[in-house]
């Protein structure tokens, strides 16, 4: 059998379970055929076969962001860019333009601000957002994804009023006794849906996100979830026609109600696995508690930043249980966002008590971030097999933050030096857009923990580059029991494949967030090509 395309002189990293690193690796069809040395190889070239000189560079498998919202970062790229003004002034006249060319009664959208960056130092209100217009109504998401900020009209659209009691696990901020149009967790998702977008927004956006994610080298995505039922079907419609190249892993939940969906999702009688190689449905989800950057999670203690304050639980013990349980007995894997350490305590008793309840033939439930997990979590995540989906790229993005927030409970976040002595497998995600989706970015920030000003943080969870990549390829299959179809680049595998710029083994860890993409294969073709001007 001869190979249709041979890779030779390169730096073959197949992140295989001994990290095993090759000259030469061949293609055939969809598949890997075989790995080796530059000799070995050749030796599968027929009349037709295209040799590429790799010339030491990296070909490696394509990345899988195990947590990501791909709807959700197509439609930011619709939206205002608030994440780069740097005064709420600028914040204010970007919307006020994007408010000139839209017509009067549709929504303005923004996206991104952080308000720990801006020079006021503060959120913005309903007073700043009724100065770019009083006619739109206007909401402007903080990076976290978790709060945002709406003018008057947005209140009026949403039936808003300073005496609607503010929902469970959210807050209708006040100021003297005034809605301020700051709306944080619950109160946040619920809102945001008066601004959801048309199907046709939706699906234009899915194609940005894919072409985006493919100059990453992304090749597969765990979709965490959008808004509803709908948003699984935008998706699936979206890798049907193939808006979405990536192969996709639908987590079944949503960002508001999600209890309702899932157990929507029970009354139909699917459950996860149900699909194809390229969609395919996913675990059951729920949510437990906010933000690390907000900071709205959950914690055992008080915040550092405030001892009066422990974070927002969207659901108790019980409503978790209930409906994971039944999903946990019907067959589904389950998960939920779980990123202060009591809301990881509390997924872990579901796990726990689901295990007990009812043995699983493949025990991997998963923890989505996992956030803040201390000697005592990472013992009880290991008992029950559990997969964590931690976020190295917050560190890069917020870590600033956390330790003011957190103090010495950032050497507890997200802590992979613990998942490794004895191994716990665990599988990376970007949360994008919340963080960028490009993954070396994600690489740099685990293996020197340093956030964006340059600040280690939590010096002591440090990850080895082997251990990282192997988390964000292997670990993505194993986090969707697809470990013996794609991941690592060996025989008989899926062909998802990306070519770096450079090598990554010889990467200084401080060059790693520079590292290109030249090139995404996948299933053998290829996808995704960086034009040579840009290489230059």
């Amino acid at each position: 059998m001869h190979a249709d395309k041979i890779f030779i002189n390169g730096e073959i990293v197949t992140a295989d379970e001994h990290f095993h690193v090759y000259d030469a690796l061949a293609v055939q069809g969809e598949s890997i055929l075989k790995t080796g040395k530059n000799d070995e190889i050749m030796k599968t070239a027929g009349a037709h076969t295209e040799v590429v000189d790799l010339k030491g560079r990296t070909l490696m498998p394509g990345i899988i962001d195990a947590h990501v919202h791909l709807e959700l970062y197509g439609t930011n790229v619709l939206g205002v860019n608030c994440k780069k003004p740097r005064t709420i002034p600028e914040v204010l006249k970007a919307l006020t333009e994007r408010a000139a060319e839209t017509a009067e009664g549709q929504w303005v959208r923004g996206w991104g601000y952080n308000q720990n960056e801006l020079a006021e130092n503060r959120h913005l209100t309903k007073w700043d957002l009724d100065k770019v217009s009083t006619s739109h109504p206007i909401i402007v998401v903080r990076t976290c994804g978790h709060i945002s900020c709406v003018n008057t009209k947005a209140l009026e659209m949403a039936g808003i009023e300073e005496t609607t009691p503010d929902p469970v696990g959210g807050s209708y901020h006040k100021i003297n006794g005034q809605l301020s149009g700051l709306l944080l967790e619950a109160a946040h998702m619920t809102v945001f849906q008066h601004a959801d977008y048309s199907e046709e927004e939706v699906l234009h956006g899915l194609a940005l996100a894919s072409q985006d994610f493919l100059s990453y080298g992304i090749t597969s995505v765990h979709d965490a979830g959008g808004y509803g039922t709908k948003h699984i079907r935008y998706l699936q419609q979206a890798v049907q026609q193939g808006i979405v190249k990536q192969r996709v892993y639908a987590l079944y939940g949503s960002l508001s109600n999600a209890p309702e969906m899932v157990r929507a999702g029970l009354e139909s009688g699917i459950s996860t696995g149900l699909g194809d190689e390229w969609f395919k449905i996913g675990p059951a989800k729920l949510f437990i508690d906010g933000s690390s950057s907000g900071p709205t999670c959950r914690t055992r203690e008080p915040y550092n930043s405030n001892p009066e304050d422990r974070g927002m639980l969207y659901i108790t013990q019980d409503q978790l249980d209930g409906p994971l349980l039944e999903a946990h007995r019907r067959g589904w894997q389950i998960t939920a966002h779980a990123m202060g350490d009591e809301a990881v305590d509390m997924m872990l008793h579901t796990i726990e008590r689901a295990l007990d309840q009812a043995p699983a033939a493949i025990p991997r439930h998963r923890i989505e971030h996992a956030g803040i997990a201390p000697s005592d979590l990472v013992e009880r995540i290991r008992n029950t097999g559990a997969v964590p989906i931690p976020n190295p790229s917050f560190l890069y993005e917020f870590g600033d933050g956390y330790e003011k927030d957190y103090g010495e409970r950032i050497n507890h976040m997200f802590p992979l030096k613990s998942y490794s002595d004895p191994y716990i497998p665990y599988a990376i995600g970007s949360d994008s857009p919340i963080t960028t989706p490009n993954p070396f970015y994600g690489l740099y920030a685990a293996v020197t923990r340093r956030s964006k000003s340059g600040r280690i943080i939590g010096e002591n969870q440090t990850a080895p580059l082997e251990e990282v990549i192997r988390a964000y390829t292997w670990g993505g299959a194993y986090a969707s029991q697809e470990e013996h179809r794609k991941g690592t680049l060996e025989p008989g595998k899926a062909a998802d494949l990306i070519l770096l710029n450079r090598s990554i083994m010889k990467c200084p860890a401080s060059e790693l967030p520079d590292m290109q993409v030249e090139m995404t294969i996948l299933n053998g073709k290829t996808v995704y090509t960086l034009q040579k001007e840009d290489v230059y």
